[in-house]
């Protein structure tokens, strides 16, 4: 698909059925996608604002249409020129797809011109000020009667199994690391190399799951919440804002803050709360826990795995 130069965008009435299927088929790309398709017969003037966004499609979210004008040194007419060209009926639609980008965790559409590099400017500063932000945000809306309730119902399951998929894997892991010191039978879900249902074969009412779940989330979270909860398995809950549905399938859910200032999630909330846990889980195993943690030390001395002088 290409325009030529300076040319308008046809008139469907003019054009028929082809350019009316050439728009529905248009209108269902992402932003990114539909500047590629035209790119090579962008005027000058269009082609300057259009690697602006290729670059930084955040930056419209942030900026009016004059302002993002202003960015691209082009005038307020190529940017016009330029959302109708892409199949838009105007700036504020594509406003909208590109913020609904945001809000689904999008990386693409979290990219914006006004995050700098750490030395530059005041970029270090802000992102140490947003992680204080979020670490205090999210705490705040932690019931710590919920805390205390997952703490006990940890020590008490018969085993736990930490689930993470996706991103959320490097989370569970650290929580499954830290939790294997306090209580025997703390296993991973899913095992590598393994589909969760022959994971979960295992798993029963007496045991406690606790789950990771941050965005950019998939299906199989919910469904494999929706099979633990039907089957009466407690679900400890460790996400973010963001989600809905598999809220509802969890005894506790501690919902973190973790919006960044660019590209990357903020997850100090997270790696904060579940530190939180494990520490409580090993204050409360009181003595047992002791002997578990000396126990592993002294295989610790006597297989050498760790170097002590390192």
């Amino acid at each position: 698909m290409g325009y030529a130069v300076d040319k308008a965008v046809p008139n469907k009435e003019a054009t028929g059925t082809g350019a009316e299927a050439e728009d529905a088929a248009q209108s269902s790309q992402p932003l990114q996608a539909r500047i590629r398709a035209c790119y090579d017969n962008l005027p000058s003037s269009e082609r300057s604002l259009a690697d602006l966004l290729l670059e930084f499609p955040g930056d419209i979210t942030l900026c009016s249409a004059t302002e993002l004008a202003q960015r691209a040194q082009v005038s307020n007419a190529a940017v016009s020129r330029l959302v109708r060209r892409l199949g838009y009926s105007g700036y504020r639609e594509a406003q909208l797809e590109v913020r609904n980008g945001q809000e689904s965790g999008h990386p693409l559409y979290l990219n914006n011109s006004l995050v700098r590099p750490a030395g530059r400017g005041d970029s270090l500063d802000d992102h140490i000020t947003q992680d204080l932000n979020n670490l205090a945000a999210s705490f705040a809306g932690v019931s710590r009667e919920d805390l205390a309730a997952v703490v006990s119902a940890i020590l008490k399951a018969e085993r736990v199994w930490v689930l993470g998929l996706r991103n959320s894997y490097f989370f569970a892991s650290y929580a499954r690391r830290q939790l294997i010191l306090a209580r025997p039978d703390v296993f991973l879900l899913p095992t590598p190399g393994q589909t969760l249902m022959e994971e979960m074969a295992s798993v029963g009412p007496r045991d406690l799951v606790l789950a990771i779940g941050l965005r950019r989330r998939v299906p199989a979270l919910r469904k494999v919440m929706e099979i633990l909860h039907s089957e009466g398995v407690q679900i400890a809950y460790v996400t973010d804002r963001r989600a809905v549905a598999t809220v509802g399938y969890a005894t506790w859910a501690f919902r973190c803050h973790t919006r960044g200032l660019s590209l990357f999630d903020s997850n100090v909330g997270v790696i904060s709360l579940l530190n939180y846990l494990c520490t409580e889980v090993m204050a409360e195993a009181g003595e047992a826990g002791r002997k578990r943690l000396k126990r592993i030390e002294e295989l610790l001395d006597r297989s050498g795995e760790l170097d002590v002088q390192n």
